[in-house]
């Protein structure tokens, strides 16, 4: 019994000492996790409460009033390299995202909750992954390596 309570109290002062390692910047708002770019604290009266992104999105830190997780592509997370580990299902690397289907230029995977949708660029245009959107062929790396159409 005396080892349990130890382990459990060693427990609790880690994470006590895990969470006491972020401070708020100001009383209120929606921070940046210094390393971990999907995951961000949420500050109230000074006091961080830390907050994930579901899998594939990351933490946008443009404006500290809104605590909003986008895709990849549209946020720069910098030095913040680290993530979740992943959550893949059929078609999805990530359990939220659009990712190049391994055969083709023009067919991607939206993927909402893990849930994968089959999409298609239009004629002449080609799926860019690092843009989350069709563009012209010659603007998507290794385009020309993958068959046209799938």
């Amino acid at each position: 019994m005396a080892r349990v309570m130890i382990f459990l109290l060693v427990a609790v002062l880690h994470c006590q000492m895990v969470f006491s390692q972020f401070k708020c910047p100001n009383k209120s708002g929606f921070y940046a996790d210094p390393e971990q770019c999907d995951l961000y604290y949420e500050c109230r009266n000074g006091q961080p409460k830390e907050k994930l992104c579901k899998d594939g999105l990351v933490f946008n830190d443009n404006n500290p009033l809104y605590g909003r997780c986008d895709f990849p592509f549209v946020v720069n997370c910098g030095k913040r390299e680290y993530l979740q580990t992943a959550k893949s299902s059929t078609n999805c690397p990530r359990q939220n995202g659009m990712f190049a289907k391994p055969d083709s230029c023009t067919a991607f995977w939206q993927c909402v909750d893990g849930l994968a949708s089959k999409m298609s660029c239009q004629n002449g245009l080609a799926f860019n992954p690092k843009a989350g959107t069709c563009q012209w062929k010659y603007l998507v790396p290794d385009c020309g390596k993958q068959p046209a159409d799938s």
